[in-house]
């Protein structure tokens, strides 16, 4: 189960896709502890194969999932799946392509690299382009998320090792740097209010901590028994942050949302270490779950947590 802020930071250390419809996943009947109904996630064949690691990155208000796959050479490559049709793809000549979030309309962002470039991206109308930091056009970059409107929030790299967040709205740079985050800030998600959710890092060595980002504002997201650690991965277009945290009441690793100034704990029942990767408007959620020694993926409607 891939821990989505670590990897992104180990990444950055080292060196025509839309979907449009008007239906969700299915709203299962009934929910599971009166919480969420979970049922497994059918992988088509090319990645149920796979001896390699599929990790889901998001789920949007069409249906839409969209994921990163390693193949058997150790590279990364982006994936949609949308009403059973599964599509691959490569930004043009990276080595490693990890796609991060997706909007309605099927505009994807992410983080693409190369022999000597690590830059963020879009495919918007089945096009590729790299996204260029304004001010800043030759620093590191990545590209975490998307809303309807186009803007876009990621991180990028003024001084070594230490990974400042930015938010594009029409153009415009802001850069996002929680109060006192000397280890760091990373923007995960954004919705269509303006919302933003991420991580920062108080030291280098501090482990996550959740934040919201909303009005120019910071606040600290974090559950009540994470010991102020988590990483809110999603904010939905309904105002749900999702995310994933270790309890320090059972020593559990947990998904969580966060609604309405409410936490609830999302668990897939009967499993070990649950992690939420994505959520839509529709209250479906993507979760990841451990199962003996596989990680199997679900999807699940959680109208009784939002």
């Amino acid at each position: 189960m891939r821990d989505h802020g670590k990897t992104f930071s180990l990444l950055m250390s080292v060196c025509f896709i839309a979907a449009t419809a008007t239906a969700a996943f299915a709203q299962d009947a009934g929910t599971t502890t009166g919480k969420c109904s979970f049922q497994k996630l059918n992988l088509p064949a090319q990645l149920a194969n796979l001896r390699t690691e599929v990790d889901l990155e998001a789920l949007n208000d069409v249906g839409g999932i969209l994921g990163t796959y390693e193949d058997a050479d150790s590279h990364f490559h982006g994936f949609l799946l949308y009403r059973g049709k599964f599509t691959t793809f490569m930004f043009p000549g990276s080595t490693d392509t990890i796609p991060s979030d997706m909007n309605t309309t099927g505009t994807i962002v992410g983080t693409f690299f190369g022999k000597e470039a690590q830059s963020a991206f879009m495919v918007h109308s089945g096009g590729f382009h790299e996204i260029k930091i304004p001010g800043f056009p030759n620093v590191i970059s990545g590209a975490t998320g998307v809303n309807d409107h186009g803007d876009v929030v990621g991180t990028f790299r003024r001084t070594p090792n230490v990974n400042q967040g930015f938010l594009l709205h029409n153009g415009k740079l802001t850069i996002l740097s929680f109060p006192g985050a000397q280890g760091g800030t990373t923007p995960l998600s954004i919705n269509n209010q303006g919302v933003i959710v991420g991580t920062y890092n108080l030291t280098p060595a501090d482990p996550f901590r959740g934040f919201m980002w909303k009005a120019g504002v910071f606040s600290n997201l974090n559950p009540p028994d994470s010991g102020g650690h988590s990483q809110p991965g999603k904010i939905s277009n309904a105002g749900d942050a999702v995310g994933t945290y270790t309890s320090t009441v059972d020593g559990l690793q947990h998904g969580f949302s966060f609604d309405q100034g409410k936490y609830t704990k999302i668990d897939v029942p009967g499993l070990q270490s649950t992690a939420v990767a994505a959520v839509n408007k529709f209250d479906n959620v993507l979760a990841e779950a451990i199962q003996g020694t596989k990680i199997i993926l679900f999807k699940g409607f959680c109208s009784a947590v939002f």
